[in-house]
């Protein structure tokens, strides 16, 4: 019993020794291991620190931060209270630099350091930077701004002196993640303030590389967006500009930067935007914008919620104009363009679109005709105006759903004239400049006044200043027009209802001439021949005291079609054009000329000897 006793109090001690021993041991472990660490954290810190000061950026910016932590087993860095700013006096002189910026972040994570060639070499090699919520501050002082030193890439000479700071000629990158930053531009070439809110920028493989007489850069993948942006210029046609929810995507992209020459490939891009509010310098006009999305790969763009409206009245825009001037404003519901050929515009600047789709359209026009005519100008009909644009354009359909358009003049007499066009329809095919060899199409249907259905096909010829028309309607009550009417012609329906209109003819450089078809009954007419433009037509009224009522006259008799003939205004456009040639037509089938006369009894002749009925007369007068 006594030895069993003995060998308990023998093994105590043992065991005390050996756990104070590994006591001493971890105490000691920990001891060195912070003292190591602490050590290899400044070890760490001066070798960051060197190595920035290697640079040539170094010259021209300080960098500073607090502490520095590392992880051994993952080889990560995290440096706190990062602050990259210009230097109160550059180390050395460099005249070209003209702008700098600021940037200060409570961490930034470096990730995968190849840490002993850091301690070693002095060289940065890593796989991912991340910064978190930084605050960035820029300032440009020149239209082309140049923020850091850099490398003569002409010239060919090797640097003997060990001590000279190396330009960075190459910098690998395969993560790179700025997140939330906060940005604050101040632009004093071009006299902007711009400020930024939640801007992030991912960058995955990246690579910078100075070669003899060009710099390569190259991204494998790149996303930007941007929170909140506000901004606000001077001396340019934007006085205000702010915007939302702003995203960029980019898919291998690859630069390739000479003195004088840009070259860039990339495989794939998309973008975004949201709630653009822009106002203009002159602060008259401002821009609206729901939302845009933008696809190279899908070849298409869609717009939503587009305005462009006045904020003075038509007063204070008319004021700005000696002559008369079409001011506008316009509301968009959506915008759709399939097969945009990015490609030809990125790099040729040449437009080539398969279909634009609009829907939701609200065009507003207002002119004042008190003012006069700019005798100096001469307006071309659109595919004129097509063939004398520079760029080279090709799209082969334009359509548009709810289209609604109101029309306000201000007359010569100071009444106004309004024209409503409503629940329209609209598609332009072939519009193009490139040597066409077809006609450009229009064909459009809408509702005159909210209750007449109009039917306009037209086609204008490339080669020459002209184009040709065909207008038609169904049935409708004349009533509903006669505001539109007596705004325009010195006559006023009392009662009528319209059968059928048909309209076709030509407009040539400084004419138009076609046919009409007004059918029509029961109609009553108040003429009032004061205005001077109708003079001519006294004559014929007072030979037609008793304006027909019917067209056909009666049953049995052919209907009046009738020739009519517009001079142009050679001040005014195409749709001028169109509205003159309705109106003669219309004064030509109720007052008719003595040529539509004549031809209206040999059609008469030509009917009743068809039908073998003999003539008859009243008062001496064929009827």
């Amino acid at each position: 019993m006594e030895t069993s006793s003995d060998n308990k109090k023998k093994k105590r001690p043992i065991r005390k020794v050996v756990l104070w021993v590994l006591a001493g041991i971890f105490v000691i472990l920990s001891a060195v291991g912070i003292y190591v660490t602490h050590n290899f954290n400044q070890l760490l810190t001066d070798a960051l620190i060197k190595n920035f000061n290697s640079t040539l950026i170094s010259d021209v910016y300080e960098l500073k931060f607090e502490k520095l932590r590392v992880n051994l087993l993952q080889g990560n860095i995290k440096v706190f209270k990062v602050v990259l700013q210009p230097r109160q006096k550059p180390l050395h002189s460099y005249p070209y630099i003209n702008s700098s910026f600021k940037l200060s972040t409570n961490k930034i994570l470096l990730t995968n350091v190849r840490i002993l060639d850091l301690l070693k070499s002095n060289i940065l090699q890593l796989d991912k930077i991340e910064i978190t919520e930084p605050d960035v501050e820029l300032k440009i002082e020149d239209q082309i701004p140049i923020f850091f030193p850099f490398k003569d890439s002409t010239n060919q000479t090797k640097q003997v002196n060990k001590d000279k700071k190396n330009p960075i000629e190459l910098f690998v990158l395969q993560k790179f993640d700025l997140s939330n930053a906060s940005l604050h531009l101040v632009n004093l070439a071009k006299e902007r303030e711009i400020k930024v809110k939640g801007f992030s920028i991912s960058i995955r493989d990246l690579i910078i590389e100075q070669l003899p007489g060009k710099d390569l850069v190259s991204y494998n993948h790149i996303e930007v967006s941007i929170g909140n942006l506000t901004g606000t210029m001077k001396n340019e046609a934007l006085k205000y500009l702010s915007f939302k929810d702003y995203t960029l995507t980019l898919d291998t992209l690859t630069v390739e930067k000479s003195v004088d020459t840009l070259i860039y490939n990339f495989a794939d891009f998309s973008t975004g935007i949201k709630m653009v509010d822009i106002q203009t310098s002159d602060s008259i006009y401002h821009i609206g914008l729901q939302s845009l999305q933008l696809s190279y790969k899908d070849k298409t763009v869609k717009v939503n919620g587009f305005s462009f409206m006045p904020n003075v009245s038509h007063a204070v825009l008319q004021a700005k104009s000696r002559y008369q001037k079409t001011e506008f404003s316009v509301g968009l519901g959506s915008l759709n363009i399939t097969g945009l050929d990015f490609d030809s515009l990125i790099r040729a600047r040449k437009i080539f679109i398969e279909e634009i789709k609009l829907d939701s359209i609200n065009l507003s026009l207002y002119k004042d005709k008190t003012k006069p005519l700019d005798k100096n100008k001469f307006p071309e009909y659109l595919s004129q105006k097509l063939t004398s644009i520079p760029l080279p354009i090709n799209v082969k359909l334009v359509s548009a759903t709810n289209f609604n358009l109101v029309n306000v003049e201000r007359k010569e007499d100071g009444k106004t004239a309004k024209v409503t066009v409503g629940r329209g329809t609209l598609a332009i095919k072939n519009i193009t400049n490139q040597s066409p060899s077809s006609m450009l199409t229009l064909n459009a249907s809408a509702f005159l006044q909210d209750k007449v259905l109009l039917n306009l096909l037209v086609n204008y010829s490339y080669n020459k200043p002209q184009f040709s028309y065909i207008l038609r309607s169904g049935k409708f009550n004349l009533l509903d027009l006669n505001q539109l009417i007596v705004a325009y012609v010195p006559a006023k329906i009392s009662n009528g209802t319209v059968d059928e209109i048909l309209l076709s003819g030509t407009a040539y450089r400084n004419h138009a001439s076609g046919t009409m078809k007004f059918l029509y009954h029961d109609l009553k007419v108040d003429m009032s021949i004061s205005d001077t433009k109708w003079q001519n037509d006294v004559v014929a009224f007072a030979a037609n005291t008793v304006v027909n009522s019917n067209n056909p006259p009666s049953d049995g008799l052919p209907p009046k079609v009738v020739a009519f003939k517009a001079d142009r205004d050679m001040n005014k456009g195409g749709f001028n054009m169109l509205l003159k040639s309705f109106f003669a037509g219309m004064k030509e089938t109720i007052i008719m000329s003595k040529e539509n006369k004549k031809a209206y009894k040999e059609e008469k002749k030509k009917k009743e000897q068809q039908d073998g009925k003999p003539k008859k007369k009243l008062f001496g007068k064929n009827k």
